[in-house]
């Protein structure tokens, strides 16, 4: 080969690398890099903790005149009453939240304001977990420690009935685990569950495959990367880790909300399809142009998802106590 005709080679090369490059958002490639150097290097999870906590819950918005009570123990958390359920009582019910963030990362603290505006749209206090993170505690430490809370809250005396779930993103994916789990169990189900962009598969296959993620800011390559430090050394197609796989009769309403952008949309689709041919109610509600996350900082049609949301569990909990 000439030196020339190797030079067109190298320059189609570089062009067709720039073009790729422009293809992706910059934020993409940032989320890769992060993400890569958090899987790589584990201890700066834990270092970085911290730091994300207090900056996602100084800039989420939390409804004005909530109550907040924690709680420590075996059970640890934090009770939130939205000026909306201040006056609510026990029978009113109750939401169970599950926060997110690939089981790695944020807590009850950054859900706050999440928490808030469901408690506020719900009329109903929220009680959100924090539950044990990985790498340092993988599968199934997250749901046991659901499952203890939801344990905790029947112990205290609230109705199953009147008990509804809400969770985003891996909080969402233990929202299902916890009510396969109750099942398994022979105890009784939440009344519903509302999930926000919901992980569903931990390989992100539909993800991967779905062409309409190639140009969103999340990567779900990278996402079944950090998801795998959860996972551990446990088969990701395990029917409690890949809810496409489990059996998907008999769960409790649920309502799926994700946004035009959410990069696990083709999963959360996929999901919603499988629970209604198994003869469950499974409601989806897309919202243009939001992608992952935008219910921690919701504004416009943010807004309007939560209170679809809080309208649901509030009527779903109204109606089975009716039949």
């Amino acid at each position: 080969m000439s030196a020339r005709t190797t030079a067109k080679v190298l320059r189609r090369r570089s062009l067709a690398v720039v073009d790729q490059l422009s293809y992706v958002p910059a934020s993409r490639l940032t989320f890769n890099i992060m993400l890569n150097v958090l899987v790589s290097q584990r201890w700066l999870l834990a270092a970085l903790r911290p730091t994300a906590d207090h900056l996602i819950a100084r800039t989420a918005p939390v409804v004005p005149g909530v109550r907040v009570e924690r709680v420590s123990g075996p059970v640890r958390g934090e009770w939130v009453w939205a000026p909306e359920a201040h006056d609510a009582s026990a029978a009113a019910g109750v939401v169970l939240v599950l926060h997110g963030s690939g089981y790695l990362i944020c807590s009850a603290r950054t859900h706050r304001g999440f928490a808030s505006h469901l408690s506020e749209y719900s009329g109903m206090p929220t009680f959100a977990i924090d539950y044990r993170l990985a790498p340092e505690h993988p599968f199934p430490a997250a749901e046991d420690d659901a499952i203890a809370a939801y344990r905790w809250l029947l112990a205290q005396g609230h109705d199953p009935a009147k008990i509804v779930v809400a969770g985003d993103s891996a909080g969402g994916h233990l929202a299902v685990a916890l009510a396969l789990r109750l099942r398994r169990e022979g105890l009784p189900a939440p009344a519903a569950l509302a999930l926000f962009g919901p992980l569903i598969d931990p390989l992100y296959r539909a993800c991967i495959a779905d062409a309409r993620t190639r140009r969103q800011p999340l990567d779900p390559r990278a996402a079944a990367r950090a998801i795998a430090l959860y996972v551990g050394d446990h088969d990701a197609d395990d029917p409690r880790l890949c809810l496409l796989n489990a059996e998907l009769s008999n769960l409790p309403p649920i309502q799926i909300h994700y946004g035009s952008r959410e990069v696990m949309r083709a999963d959360a689709e996929v999901f919603a399809r499988q629970v209604v041919e198994s003869g469950g109610r499974c409601d989806e509600h897309m919202w243009p142009g939001l992608m992952h996350g935008y219910w921690l900082w919701p504004r416009d049609g943010g807004l309007t998802s939560l209170q679809v949301a809080g309208h649901f569990l509030r009527t779903t909990i109204a109606e089975a106590n009716t039949a």
